[in-house]
């Protein structure tokens, strides 16, 4: 039989696995419609046309046809039984699929067959694909590198689609730009992107200069835009990563100098990044001591106003509770828009304190002259649930912050989680360890996760709404929910066994995958939605596997 990437299907396979890497940051739709090109290369690897044409000039079209069903026919059957022997002699393959026989186990204690056959469906690329690549023929060093070259320009080609979105200002959330998977997984796309053209820049080395100019800008396009997609996960993740490579760098480099300056590099990463977030947080909670005989008493209708420094908070650093005249906000609001003052934006969210907060953010005062200040472009964000100019105007690190600072004050004042992201996902870890409680050794089983999260939710009191009570925003955690302690021992030797038993899987690109995805999912279920799952199955599967034989060197520091 032939088995190599010469061959007509092997030629297919590649392709097929370019399609599908490009499809990762792009397409759910074409991940799974790739996924399945990829099974059938797998079944028909060694096809050869000639073959087939052999069979039409030695006989009638009649039989030729038949004896070319008949060659596919035996060609798949033997295949299926050859590359399932091969797959159950790769200890690692085994291994690394072993998560979705995890999942499978935890059918023993599950009441909920219908969600568990769903997420078994978006959890299955973590079977398929190391099955498909660790049986097919590996990839050349050429191959690979045209492979993550046209990631790196899928990754690209979606900053771009984002950036028209965001340009044209059509999102009310920052994170609804990253329009073809969620702005979390995009952003570990784009993290991964930019170490992939560090590698081709630093290590690889074959690229002319001036591709490696263009690489450079690419890297810092994609750096801006993490910043502007106000990615935490990627920006934390980013620095992390930057430290541990300085650190390793430190290790391995001979010469004081050399290891006094990445020494150097590895403190001032971290450090320069936290003295930031402090610097911001001080600045965005603080506001300027109030004297209120300077302020104004009354609008320029004659309504006195309101100076509150308790009741709202501070915001941006200024306090949104100054020269508030809400009779004025309400009639000219009012005669302005279709929402009621008194009402709910879209969002679901009090209008009043939306406007209130909108003007601040403004600099504007809470009276009818403010309001009539708006544009019609301020109106439509105000009633969509927008409460801050900067959603939409400046999103970036010190936005970010200002809604994390926000959500903190709600939380820690009104015992109230709703809306921020990280104050939910604390209500998220209360109501997973109220089930761990009770579930520590084997879990509640693949398909009863949302039903004991509901439950759960009810037995905290929890003051979420509904439409936030998800599960529990951590992997490992969700694991563990899922499936136990022993479960959770399971699952951390799937990915650390084919990392530490084989020296030559400990290259710099599969390095820098792995720590991403174990960073992703302290914060996130990664694997719990086909974006994620895919993301995870494929590299993983490329790296151990597809790309065994394309040179990868174990040294960072070397030339292959």
């Amino acid at each position: 039989m032939v088995n190599s990437t010469s061959s007509q299907a092997g030629k297919a396979y590649f392709v097929a696995l370019v399609l599908m890497a490009m499809s990762v940051p792009l397409s759910k739709f074409t991940m799974s419609v790739f996924q399945f090109v990829l099974i059938f290369t797998w079944f028909l690897d060694g096809f050869a046309v000639e073959v087939v044409k052999r069979f039409f000039r030695k006989s009638n079209p009649y039989n030729a046809t038949l004896h070319t069903v008949n060659y596919i026919i035996r060609l798949a059957a033997d295949n299926f039984i050859e590359k399932f022997k091969q797959f159950f002699r790769n200890k690692t393959a085994i291994i690394v699929s072993s998560i979705f026989l995890l999942h499978i186990i935890g059918l023993i204690h599950t009441s909920d067959f219908d969600y568990a056959l769903k997420d078994l469906r978006t959890k299955l690329p973590l079977f398929v694909l190391p099955l498909v690549m660790s049986t097919m023929p590996a990839l050349s060093r050429k191959q690979l590198n045209q492979l993550l070259l046209f990631y790196v320009a899928a990754v690209f080609v979606g900053t771009l689609f984002s950036m028209n979105v965001f340009i044209k200002q059509e999102f009310n959330d920052i994170r609804t730009i990253s329009i073809f998977i969620s702005s979390v997984r995009f952003s570990l796309n784009i993290l991964f992107a930019i170490f992939i053209l560090g590698w081709f820049i630093t290590i690889d080395r074959s690229f002319s200069w001036q591709w490696q100019s263009v690489m450079i800008v690419v890297m810092l396009w994609f750096l801006a835009f993490l910043m502007i997609l106000e990615s935490g996960i990627g920006l934390i993740s980013l620095v992390l990563l930057l430290s541990l490579i300085a650190g390793y760098k430190v290790v391995t480099i001979t010469g004081w100098k050399k290891r006094v300056i990445t020494l150097s590099i590895m403190i001032l990463i971290p450090l320069g990044f936290t003295l930031y977030i402090m610097y911001e947080i001080k600045a965005l909670s603080t506001a300027k001591p109030v004297n209120f005989e300077q302020l104004d008493s009354h609008t320029a209708n004659g309504t006195p106003y309101v100076h509150d420094t308790n009741s709202f908070g501070i915001e941006d650093g200024k306090y949104v509770g100054l020269y508030l005249a809400v009779s004025e906000m309400e009639q000219a609001w009012n005669n302005r828009s279709n929402y009621d003052f008194n009402g709910k934006d879209k969002a679901g969210q009090y209008l009043k304190y939306t406007l209130i907060r909108y003007l601040t953010s403004k600099n504007l005062r809470k009276d009818a002259e403010g309001v009539n200040t708006l544009t019609t472009k301020d109106i439509k964000a105000i009633e969509n649930g927008v409460a801050n100019v900067n959603y939409l105007e400046n999103p970036s690190i010190r936005t970010r912050i200002s809604k994390i600072l926000l959500g903190y004050q709600n939380y820690v004042m009104l015992n109230n989680p709703n809306g921020s992201s990280l104050m939910q996902r604390i209500e998220y870890l209360r109501a997973s360890l109220h089930i761990i409680q009770k579930n520590l050794l084997f879990g509640v089983g693949t398909g009863d996760l949302p039903m004991h999260f509901e439950k759960a939710y009810e037995e905290i009191e929890t003051s979420l709404h509904v439409q936030w009570r998800w599960r529990s925003h951590n992997q490992y955690i969700s694991i563990l929910v899922g499936f136990g302690v022993f479960g959770l021992i399971w699952f951390i030797v799937s990915f650390a066994y084919p990392y530490f038993s084989n020296s030559s899987n400990r290259h710099f690109l599969y390095t820098i995958f792995l720590l991403i995805i174990m960073f992703s999912m302290v914060t996130e279920d990664t694997i719990e939605n086909q974006a994620g799952v895919t993301l995870l199955a494929y590299f993983n599967a490329l790296f151990l596997f597809a790309a065994s034989k394309a040179g990868l060197k174990t040294k960072w520091r070397s030339e292959p």
